[in-house]
C-alpha cells in the first residue's frame, strides 16, 4: 500500500477522533451550564446518557409550577448528523378531557391553500397527514380527526370539533409572536393542547443555555395567559 495513502488514513483518523472528543466536551460543557440554570432557579435538573435503541434525554423540571422541559437527542448511528431531536415543554394539569389543538406558524399563502384543500373532507390525508405528522411529532390517531380552523389569527391552527376554542388566548400572545419573529418555519415554536396537557414544541434540539432560557420563559407565559382555571 503506497505509504502517502496510509499516512492520509491515520491523519484522518485522528482528526475524527478529535471532532468526536470535541462533540462530546462541547456536550458537558453545555450539561453543566443548563444544570447550572436549573440550580439558579431552583428547578429540578436529570440527565439519561443515550442507550441501545434509545437517545439522550435532559430533564429540566419545576415541581411547583408543574411543567417538564425535555430535551431529546438520538443520532442516526451513520455518522451523517442526522436523527431525531426535539425540545418539548410540557404542562401535563392543563389536559383537555379529550380533543386536539395545534397551533403552528403562518404558512405561506400556497402552502396554507395547499394544506386547507388536504383537510377538506378528507381528514389529515396526504400533505395533511404530513404537515400534522411534522407539527405534532406524530401523535398518530389523535391527530386523524385535526381539521384546520376557519377562524383569523395568527399562526395556523388546527382543530378537532371538541377542542376549538382551547388555544384561543394563547393564539395572539405577544410572547408568541416575539418567538415567531425573524425565524423559518422550522425554527418557529409550535403549541399543542390535548389529553397529554400543553405542550410547545420546537423542531430540534435546544443546546445552549440562553435559549432553554428563554424557551421556559415562553412556557410560563403561555401558562399565565391559560390561568389556573383553564
Amino acid at each position: 500500500m503506497d505509504m502517502l495513502f496510509v499516512i492520509l488514513l491515520v491523519l484522518a483518523s485522528f482528526a475524527g477522533s478529535g471532532l468526536i472528543y470535541l462533540a462530546i466536551r462541547a456536550g458537558s460543557h453545555n450539561r453543566a451550564k443548563l444544570q447550572q440554570l436549573a440550580t439558579e432557579n431552583g428547578w429540578v435538573f436529570s440527565y439519561t446518557p443515550a442507550s441501545a435503541g434509545d437517545g439522550s434525554r435532559t430533564v429540566i423540571a419545576s415541581e411547583p409550577e408543574g411543567w417538564t422541559l425535555t430535551l431529546y437527542s438520538q443520532s442516526s448511528g451513520n455518522g451523517g448528523g442526522s436523527g431525531t431531536r426535539w425540545s418539548h415543554f410540557d404542562v401535563p394539569r392543563l389536559a383537555l378531557p379529550d380533543g386536539l389543538a395545534v397551533l403552528g406558524p403562518d404558512l405561506p399563502p400556497q402552502t396554507a391553500a395547499m394544506a386547507a384543500q388536504a383537510f377538506q373532507g378528507a381528514g389529515a390525508f396526504g400533505l395533511g397527514q404530513k404537515i400534522l405528522g411534522r407539527m405534532t411529532g406524530g401523535l398518530g390517531p389523535e391527530a386523524a380527526a385535526l381539521q384546520m380552523a376557519g377562524q383569523a389569527g395568527p399562526g395556523t391552527l388546527f382543530v378537532t370539533p371538541n377542542a376549538s376554542a382551547a388555544l384561543d388566548c394563547v393564539r395572539d400572545a405577544p410572547e408568541l409572536a416575539e418567538a415567531r419573529a425573524g425565524k423559518n418555519e422550522a425554527q418557529q415554536p409550535i403549541v399543542l393542547r390535548g389529553p397529554f396537557g400543553l405542550r410547545l414544541r420546537h423542531l430540534g434540539l435546544l443546546r445552549k443555555p440562553g435559549e432553554v432560557a428563554v424557551f421556559i420563559a415562553l412556557g410560563q407565559a403561555l401558562i399565565a395567559r391559560l390561568g389556573p382555571d383553564a
